[in-house]
């Protein structure tokens, strides 16, 4: 095994990432591609499909819903991507001479990454009866002995930290932590001192989801290929059933329960964004909302639940700007749903960014007007 070092990656290496350097490919006759290109296909039919790239063939490597995900509208695609020469990383790796590099492996654990590192391990020739056990044993003993290095460089370390700590010093994690909490704001509340940490322990439900569709390491490289680097944002139609539309990103409808939903048309109307201290006096607007788009009378604890969403002691705005956050992460990447999400500082107005351009929004039901100097907003019974 060989260790490389790195500069200038054009992607940021994930753990456990294993990349196929064939330098025969561009430099031999279409057979030898040919056997390559199979022996890959049966790779990718194992257990390392999820974390193993082929760089030449890696845009063909995308799910769709992948694709989706990061370019919600076809204008955002690059027309005529190509794939990546599996030899361009020759160009970023610290090597004695380029021809070091043979046809191999590259692979990246936690601490390599840390040190700039990747570990190599060379393929022997191969031919089609035999080339997934061999690149599948060689991916085996490569991380086996990533794994081993790693270990030995890790008790070197502490050896080497045991000799120069100074018995007087405190360890680093006993220093106490002058910016862990802001203090001295007015106006926050409760609801707003935990907003971001709700939101993000709330989204854990659905972390498994998006890490599906989020890309890393070397896919974010490919997709970075396939993806323009402006994506225009969305116009979203509020239909007249109330279903929310994303029109430029192919119809796509960003599914809410309908308090949650409610909770967003509220901030919708209001682009100079609510302080959560001032919930209560939206509480009337919200129930109004909120019986427009369920239709008829609301029951008790409709109305309990309205109560306690804009109760800024209570944490269920919390939890609705998380719904709203998952519902717009589920079908959208993180770049372009921050857009269209409820965000803000502590004590200060949460709002949603486009509605800073008008014309972004458009409401289809009656129930909603549109005045130049206000906005939107509903029409009183």
């Amino acid at each position: 095994m060989k260790v490389f070092e790195y500069h200038d990656l054009p992607f940021c290496p994930d753990t456990g990432d294993i990349v196929y350097i064939d330098k025969h490919v561009e430099t031999t006759n279409g057979n030898i591609v040919s056997l390559h290109r199979k022996a890959i296909d049966l790779v990718m039919q194992s257990e390392y499909a999820k974390r193993f790239w082929y760089l030449p063939t890696a845009l063909d490597d995308i799910p769709d819903e992948m694709r989706r995900w990061r370019a919600p509208s076809r204008a955002h695609l690059v027309k005529d991507a190509v794939g990546i020469s599996s030899t361009s990383l020759n160009q970023y790796l610290y090597t004695e001479t380029k021809d070091s590099i043979s046809s191999g492996l590259l692979v990246w654990t936690p601490d390599s990454i840390d040190r700039s590192q990747a570990y190599f391990l060379p393929l022997p020739a191969l031919d089609y009866s035999t080339a997934q056990s061999v690149i599948i044993a060689t991916a085996r003993q490569l991380l086996a002995e990533a794994t081993e290095h790693d270990q030995e460089h890790e008790i070197m370390r502490s050896k080497w930290l045991d000799l120069d700590e100074e018995p007087d010093t405190p360890r680093k994690r006993d220093r106490p932590t002058m910016c862990a909490i802001e203090r001295g704001v007015p106006d926050d509340t409760p609801a707003d001192r935990k907003f971001d940490y709700e939101v993000t322990k709330l989204l854990e439900e659905a972390r498994k989801q998006i890490d599906t569709l989020r890309a890393r390491g070397v896919s974010q490289m490919v997709l970075d290929r396939l993806v323009q680097p402006q994506r225009l944002l969305s116009r979203l139609l509020v239909t007249a059933d109330w279903h929310i539309i994303l029109i430029d990103y192919d119809d796509l409808e960003i599914e809410m329960r309908p308090l949650a939903k409610a909770v967003y048309l509220l901030f919708l109307c209001h682009p100079e964004g609510i302080r959560f201290k001032d919930l209560p006096d939206h509480r009337d607007e919200l129930t109004r909302i909120y019986q427009v788009i369920r239709g008829g009378e609301l029951t008790d604890k409709a109305r309990q639940s309205i109560v306690d969403v804009t109760d800024p002691t209570k944490n269920s705005i919390n939890e609705k700007c998380a719904r709203i956050r998952e519902a717009f992460l589920l079908k959208i990447d993180e770049r372009l749903a921050s857009k269209y999400i409820i965000k803000g500082y502590r004590a200060r107005p949460k709002s949603i960014e486009i509605c800073q351009n008008e014309w972004l929004i458009d409401f289809e039901n009656d129930a909603v007007e549109y005045r130049m100097d206000h906005g939107y907003s509903f029409r009183p019974e």
